[in-house]
């Protein structure tokens, strides 16, 4: 059963990322799901500084009214003695589709994972979050340009 969900995760990362845009995204709210053992609160507090130190630097606002959401989601499967860590970082914001029928609904505008078989999870796995953050960075400065 191990396997089956250690390939399924390893599958979807193959995926090639849509294109996205952080055209006009001006102000966040972060927010951490956290679903490992290895990452104990007062880690995900230093996740989280870590993180809004990082984007505070490039001009980013935290929780204006009507912020997007800046997500960062772990999940950790042990497969004997290593672990298998999905890394996602994601905005999501409400937005209005273009139907014939305008819906508003929540959609990630920004999407990027990476998935990890280590031995040391948690080092590996902030190593992954920072690479993750710094890819949305390239990405927001080069929409500002």
């Amino acid at each position: 059963m191990k396997k089956i969900l250690f390939t399924l995760l390893f599958c979807t990362s193959l995926f090639a990322q849509a294109p996205f845009t952080t055209d006009n995204l001006k102000n966040l709210r972060l927010h951490i799901i956290n679903k490992t053992k290895f990452i104990d609160k007062k880690q995900e507090l230093e996740i989280k500084a870590l993180a809004m130190k990082k984007l505070k630097a490039v001009g980013i606002v935290f929780d204006k009214v009507d912020s997007s959401t800046f997500m960062i989601k772990i999940e950790s499967l042990k497969v004997d003695k290593s672990y298998a860590v999905n890394v996602q970082v994601a905005v999501a914001e409400e937005v209005t589709s273009k139907r014939e029928e305008k819906i508003e609904t929540l959609a990630f505008t920004y999407f990027s994972n990476d998935l990890i078989d280590t031995q040391e999870p948690l080092v590996e796995t902030l190593e992954s979050i920072n690479f993750l953050i710094d890819g949305f960075i390239e990405l927001y400065l080069e929409d500002r340009k």
